[in-house]
């Protein structure tokens, strides 16, 4: 049976659902799922900042060493990466040389089994959290946008309405259905627009605040601050070989399925204790430090380059990349500050 078919027979014998429940179809289903496959998602169709090179990684390698001194310097403390894929970042980071070396303990997340067959063997791979991190950092780079999220649709009596999927002369389809118990508790103002409803990132959020003791919560992503006031055109993206791509309920388990993180509805949860852009972020942990070394590095060695040189080189590149503001450089970084109580 293929996914289409899956669907299908789930709307037949149950009647419409969620676009919630739709994308756990085309993107996690463990067979065909966009996630699934070998090679789909972030190696072929977009670049996340790890992939752009191995200096996102030093950074943040940097970044829990940090973190670790300005805890104590403990004897067991946990990295957790959320929505690992195939270890990109988890193999950057432990080439680099690390303070904390001896006491890291580095847990990868991932849920498909096929992604997670890359990782690093000297890492504990995980298909979801685990119960209790006591201290440590858990973080998740471009996770969030695509957990799966509901979508309503204003009135113009300023009540909501449910987009779900459904099954229409045996094509899958979308249907309108009455729904304010799970709207939004606010009207919009404004009719026939749209909205994700983010309950999964949400509850990611609860469970991760709930798992640390102690530590650092840091979220990645592009994100707005509200969809209530924030209203954009296109903030519902599917994504297939580095090209938007249209209609996500066309080739299903092809197209990766995102929208932005809504700062607001994480914040209903609890507020972040710091939010700024990548490039920010990037900046105060030193980049810039990074790039005039490779500078000098290249500078040096130009005209009879090594390989030394070479990876100076694409450094320099790479800092372009993490902090271009209309690109990576303008995705939003989340922070929670987690203590537990004396």
């Amino acid at each position: 049976m293929t996914l289409t078919q899956k669907i299908k027979t789930k709307i037949k014998e149950n009647g419409p659902i969620s676009f919630s429940e739709f994308m756990k179809f085309a993107l996690y289903d463990e067979i065909e799922g966009f996630y699934s496959h070998g090679g789909a998602g972030r190696k072929k169709d977009f670049i996340t900042s790890p992939e752009v090179g191995p200096l996102f990684g030093k950074i943040i390698a940097e970044e829990i060493d940090k973190l670790w001194i300005e805890f104590g310097r403990p004897s067991h403390f946990t990295f957790l990466e959320c929505g690992a894929g195939p270890g990109t970042l988890a193999k950057s980071i432990l080439r680099s040389q690390m303070k904390c070396k001896s006491a890291l303990k580095y847990i990868a997340v991932e849920s498909s089994s096929q992604q997670s067959q890359s990782h690093p063997t000297t890492i504990q791979t995980l298909p979801s959290m685990p119960e209790e991190i006591e201290i440590g950092i858990i973080f998740a780079n471009e996770l969030l946008d695509n957990m799966p999220f509901d979508i309503f649709e204003s009135q113009d009596d300023g009540s909501w309405m449910e987009v779900k999927v459904t099954v229409e002369n045996e094509n899958i389809a979308e249907i309108l259905i009455p729904n304010n118990k799970n709207a939004p508790s606010y009207k919009l103002g404004k009719p026939n627009a749209r909205i994700p409803v983010q309950r999964e990132a949400q509850r990611w959020l609860k469970d991760a605040l709930a798992i640390l003791q102690n530590g650092r919560i840091i979220v990645i992503d592009y994100a707005v601050d509200s969809f209530r006031y924030q209203q954009k055109e296109n903030w519902l993206r599917t994504y297939h070989q580095h090209q938007t791509n249209g209609n996500p309920l066309k080739n299903i388990g092809q197209l990766d399925i995102t929208t932005d993180v809504d700062i607001s509805q994480l914040s209903e949860v609890l507020p972040p204790d710091s939010t700024k852009t990548q490039a920010q972020w990037l900046q105060e942990l030193g980049i810039e430090h990074y790039v005039e070394k490779s500078k000098q590095q290249w500078e040096k060695h130009a005209h009879n380059p090594d390989l030394s040189a070479f990876e100076a080189r694409s450094a320099i590149r790479e800092s372009e990349a993490l902090t271009d503001l209309s690109g990576l450089g303008s995705f939003k970084v989340l922070e929670w500050l987690v203590k537990s109580s004396p």
